[in-house]
């Protein structure tokens, strides 16, 4: 039976007995393996070799192509951008800038004379509220109502502040940029606009008016809602006849004189 070498090109053939010996057929074996991997090796760094001259060449090529490119049309290109670009800024100059120069005196009228007005009166209102709450303190009744009152009329002139702000600094920027593009360099363009977007990302993220209540918050919300029926005041009265004050008890007594404290400016003398 023949070995399942003897097919291979240059494969030593098996010893005959008496001819050759084993030592000798093994050698023939190791050196027929070493020209194989020799071989194998000459192919694989000729084939690198024919590679790297290709990418050489695809190089070259490219390199001659941007050469060309960078030599022949980009100065121009660039020197005819300059020109039409101080053009078109100049235009841009003569025709926004007189616009912009109107809305800045407008913005600084409008923070010279009526702005100190508004927020003199939000000061006032803020004053107001503070003595209701001291009424509210007591359920004084027509102190929660006038309180409400006031709190619409506060968040409309605080409405309008930033509506009137915000739409004379959005035009005044604009044409700002309209002249001067470079200025999205040093602005925060990023930044601003997360900025204007803070409150859809805060709703996204569980934050804000429109969040899901924890359950701290459901369990105090759920107890306040009873907290003034028959049945709960009976009740109270039930629990105080018997031990005295509660922890609620003495917690809103705290919160009532920290209250009453914080509304006059001043400790409480008793």
């Amino acid at each position: 039976m023949g070995l399942p070498f003897g097919n291979i090109p240059g494969f030593p053939d098996p010893p005959d007995i008496g001819i050759l010996s084993t030592l000798e057929w093994i050698l023939s074996i190791l050196q027929w393996v070493v020209s194989v991997l020799i071989a194998v090796l000459q192919y694989v760094i000729a084939l690198i070799n024919v590679l790297v001259n290709a990418l050489l060449s695809v190089f070259k090529a490219i390199g001659k192509f941007l050469l060309h490119i960078w030599t022949k049309y980009l100065p121009n290109a660039i020197k005819w951008l300059a020109c039409n670009y101080q053009k078109a800024r100049d235009w841009l100059k003569r025709t926004f800038g007189p616009i912009l120069k109107w809305f800045q005196k407008v913005k600084k009228w409008y923070d010279t004379h009526i702005l100190p007005q508004q927020l003199r009166l939000l000061r006032f209102l803020q004053a107001v509220r503070r003595v209701l709450g001291i009424l509210r303190i007591f359920h004084i009744k027509w102190a929660a109502a006038l309180d409400n009152v006031l709190v619409d009329i506060q968040q409309r002139i605080e409405k309008s502040i930033a509506i009137t702000r915000g739409i004379l600094n959005q035009i005044i920027n604009t044409l700002a940029l309209v002249l001067d593009p470079t200025l999205l360099i040093f602005r925060n363009v990023l930044g601003g606009s997360l900025l204007q977007n803070l409150g859809a990302l805060k709703r996204i993220f569980g934050y804000g008016d429109n969040r899901i209540l924890s359950a701290s918050e459901q369990a105090t919300i759920d107890k306040q809602h009873s907290l003034y029926f028959a049945s709960t005041v009976k009740d109270h009265v039930g629990t105080l006849a018997c031990i005295g004050l509660t922890n609620d008890d003495q917690d809103n007594r705290k919160a009532a004189r920290k209250a009453l404290s914080d509304a006059v400016d001043a400790p409480l003398p008793f």
